[in-house]
This record gives structure tokens, sequence and C-alpha cells, in this order.
């Protein structure tokens, strides 16, 4: 580029688009750089099982399988990932929910709030996220009030487990999703939505922001490394179909995610950074956090049919109980077909390393279909349990591909004893319902990777300060799930949003108040016409 860019923002997901949103529409230059298309095809079938890495870009799916190393067995599989501008989103349930009060309370080892950051400090931020997401729902009654808008009625389906949760004691509320439209379809997970009710990172902020005329969006540009000096990060050295590109900006924003971005940190050493860039803490890519997840098969009583099921329910009843930090339960919105299931058995070979069942995946459709026959009318739920973070659950460069990411993860036994207690909980939940799990084993959620950059006062102990900045490099600053010190039992989105929106702010606020010039509103992009 000819000219320096008020902020180079690595990555066009929630947290990028989020913070971009907020820098260009106060007037500031901002430059997207995504690993990803900027365009996607509305006719191709998305496979999410597909080998083709082009394929999967075209459907915005991350390109390349992991892998890691779970209780020191080895694991390798596709990431529940989105890729493209739009990032996660584009493939994402739509499920946005805001971190619990009691999230920003949580004191450390050592006896001091893990979280720099009240709720109060993010609750405007959520709000302003709510609405720019156009998130729709029912109050929580276990939850401050939420800036959510009138959801669509329930299918019967719905109602029939909401009011049995009721009877049961329980606090159901209609669970908070993004969609533009009172009279959207209702199914937001899992592909990109081209009817467009969905809303997205894109839609929600890259859009808006590249309406003012203030951003751009380089697409199909891989960031390979963060040169700096001893104080500051001076530029971003890129690669777009095979081109050399260097970017410089005032400020610098990675939210590449919360497994890439501690990857690309780690992968720009130079004579200042022997150990990676900003990493004189050695906390970067440690702390790595994934949330637990059980999808569960609940039946209805009596002769209420689910052929319609939706993504309606939410509990938190049980996101604290008895002193243990447990989670959310929801609704999927799905029914326990044979792809369904055929798709859960996927995932449990992939990400459980059974390596000896991975030559059967194709002959998992008659099992499958078997399953599907057993489970009959039931459809399908799925909880959230708050992971916490250890040192050495971390993300690193992979041994024999550096540039891949790579990750090391123990699971705890307190992790094992707090899933068992919550499983006895959703049967309180649907007590007076058959249920069936789907798996029996710590199903980690490697979708909500967070935690590898985590924030504090104390640089010894956090690798950015309260305001996302990196405590060793001027300005450098990080927005995705990685600034998370705690992974909170719900989804992450939201939070991130808001965060984004919070850190923007303060970086608007330091950049020069004179206008800057005007540039063309576009996206770089070989799929352009």
């Amino acid at each position: 580029m000819e000219f320096e860019w008020d902020v180079a923002i690595v990555g066009a997901g929630m947290g990028g688009a989020a913070m971009g949103y907020a820098l260009a529409t106060a007037g500031h230059r901002v430059v997207f750089i995504e690993k990803g298309l900027a365009h996607f095809s509305q006719d191709e079938r998305d496979d999410p099982d597909s080998l083709d890495e082009a394929k999967r870009l075209r459907n915005g799916r991350w390109p390349q399988q992991i892998s890691g190393s779970v209780d020191a067995r080895a694991v390798r599989f596709f990431p529940a990932l989105g890729c493209g501008v739009g990032g996660s989103t584009l493939i994402y349930a739509a499920t946005l929910e805001r971190f619990s009060p009691g999230d920003f309370k949580i004191v450390d080892k050592s006896g001091r709030p893990s979280w720099p950051i009240d709720y109060e400090n993010l609750e405007p931020f959520y709000r302003k996220a709510e609405r720019l997401l156009h998130v729709r729902g029912s109050q929580d009654p276990l939850q401050p009030q939420s800036e959510v808008i009138e959801p669509p009625a329930m299918t019967r389906c719905d109602q029939h487990f909401f009011d049995s949760a009721q009877s049961n004691g329980m606090h159901p509320y209609r669970i908070h999703t993004a969609c533009r439209y009172i009279d959207g379809c209702g199914q937001c997970g899992g592909f990109i939505c081209h009817r467009s009710c969905k809303q997205d990172a894109r839609r929600a902020f890259i859009e808006p922001a590249l309406a003012t005329g203030n951003a751009m969006v380089i697409d199909q540009c891989n960031v390979e490394k963060v040169s700096a000096d001893d104080e500051a990060v001076t530029q971003l050295s890129c690669r777009r179909n095979g081109d050399e590109l260097a970017i410089v900006a005032k400020f610098y924003v990675l939210a590449a995610g919360a497994l890439s971005t501690p990857l690309l940190l780690l992968n720009s050493t130079n004579e200042f950074w022997p150990n990676g860039l900003a990493n004189t803490s050695d906390l970067v890519g440690r702390n790595l956090m994934f949330h637990a997840s059980d999808f569960f098969a609940v039946w209805p009583r009596g002769k209420t049919r689910v052929s319609e099921p939706g993504k309606s329910i939410g509990l938190r009843d049980f996101y604290e109980h008895e002193g243990l930090k447990l989670g959310v339960i929801q609704s999927t919105g799905l029914t326990a077909t044979a792809n369904n299931v055929l798709h859960f058995l996927k995932l449990l070979i992939d990400q459980n390393g059974w390596i000896w069942l991975k030559p059967l995946k194709p002959f998992m459709r008659i099992p499958a279909m078997i399953g599907a026959l057993i489970s009959g009318n039931a459809t399908i739920f799925t909880s959230i349990l708050e992971d916490l973070p250890y040192p050495e659950n971390r993300v690193k460069p992979d041994p024999e591909d550096p540039a891949s990411i790579y990750f090391e993860y123990t699971i705890h036994s307190e992790l094992r004893q707090r899933m068992n207690t919550f499983r006895k909980l959703y049967r309180k939940a649907f007590k007076r319902h058959r249920m069936m799990m789907f798996g029996s084993e710590v199903n980690l959620n490697y979708g909500h990777a967070c935690g590898t950059c985590r924030f504090g006062p104390d640089p010894a102990t956090a690798v950015l300060d309260v305001n996302n900045r990196a405590h060793d490099l001027d300005n450098l600053y990080v927005v995705d799930a990685s600034f998370f010190p705690t992974s909170g039992g719900a989804n992450p989105s939201l939070t991130v949003a808001a965060n984004a929106l919070r850190v923007g702010e303060h970086i608007a606020q330091k950049l020069s108040a004179t206008k800057p010039n005007r540039i063309e509103t576009c996206m770089v992009s070989d799929t352009m016409s």
C-alpha cells in the first residue's frame, strides 16, 4: 500500500468486524485483511466433511484440518470455524447470549479478579451489539435486562418443551438469536444464509463500515508475519495469490481467532522477540479453553409431534450450581434424523481421536439410520459447559508444519466431574421425558476456543492490558476470543462483539481528530466482476 492506514485488522470475523465498524463510523481509515473469500457461491452444495480446500473456502469453512493432542491422544479434524468475510459467523448458529454478571466476579488462584473489567463496563456495548445484530428473544428471568427484540411465535413442539420445563420448576426463556426479520426461517445453524435473514458480522458490521468510505477489505490474503521492533509493530508481511504484500498502519489489531492469533504471534520471531511477539510473559498460546458440549435427544410427552422444532429455548437454571460453574442448555432446532445422527457420529470419531474407527466413516450411515429409527420423534438439545484455564493447555506451531495450528489439551478431573454433575441436571430439567445422550465422553467444543492471549493489569500474568493492547507493544491489540481470562458458560460471540466495540471506541479516541482522506469503498477480491 502506498499510504499508512489508521488501523489494520487481521481477520474479518465477529471481533475484527465489530472493531472495524466502530473505527470506520468514527471517521478512521481501516483495512480488513482476510484469509478467506469476500464473496461466496449461492448454489454450491455445502459439505462440512469435504477435503477440497477451495470448495471449503467457497462455503465459508476453515480450509485445513488442525492437529492436536487431547490427553496425549492424537487428534486431527476440521474445526467448526468459518473462514471469509464474516468469519465463523458465516456458519454459526446465530445464538448471541451475554455472559452472566457473576462471570466477571470470578477470582483467580491469587484471590484477584480474573476479569479486569466489570459487567457494568461491558453492558452498554452488549446493548449496542444486540441492537446492531438484531438479537431476538425474550428476557431471561434469571439475568439482567437485555436489549432484545420480540421473537416470532414458537412451534407447537417448542411450546410443549417450554411449558414442560416451566412445570418442572425451570425458568426457560426464548433463546437470543441474530435474525434480521420477524418471519425468518429460524434455522440459522451451520451454513451461510443466502436468504439474508441471519444477521452475521458481515451484514452487521463489515457492510456498514464499507458504506462509510473509510474501509477496505483485502480477501484471500494470508498474514505470514507481524514485524516489530522493541516498542511497536512496524508492518504486516502478507501473501496474496502468490504475491508479497506489506501493510503499514498506526495501529494493528489481531482478530484471527483464539487458535490463529497466538500462532501468528509465536511465529513472528526476530532479534527483539526470540520467543514470539508480545510474549515476555510466556503466556501467548497458553490457557486455551474450549467449552464442553453434549447433544442429547428428548422425547415429547403424550401425542406431541416434533416434526418442526425451532431454535427457541434457553435454560440458565444451572449456570452456577452449588458453587460449581456449569452453563446453559439450549434447543438446537434439530430432530434426530439419520443425517443429524450421522453428523454427531462423525464428530465423535474425529474429535475424540478414535483413529481405528476412521476407516469406517463412509459406512456410518447404516448405524445412523438405526439410531434415527430408535430416536423416532425426538428433538435434540445441547449444552455449553464452562471450561477453566490451565497454562499447559495451549496452542503452538505444528512441529511438522509451523504455519499450521497445533494444540495440546488435558481434560482435568474437575471438568469430568462438572460434566457428570451437569448431565444429571439435564434430567431434572426434562423430568418425565425420555432422554438419550449422544456419546458419554467429554466432548470439547472446538468452535469456542478462547483464552490464548488473556487480558489483565499485570504484564507478568496477562498478554494484554485492560484495553486489549499488548503489554509489550504500544500499537498492537487483540479483539477475538483470545482475550478471555475465563470462558463463561455461554456462547462467546456476543461478548467478543461487545468488547470489540468497547476497544474500538478506545482506539478511536487515541487516533487523530483530523479527518482522513476518503478512500474508495471496495473489497479487493478475485471474485469481483
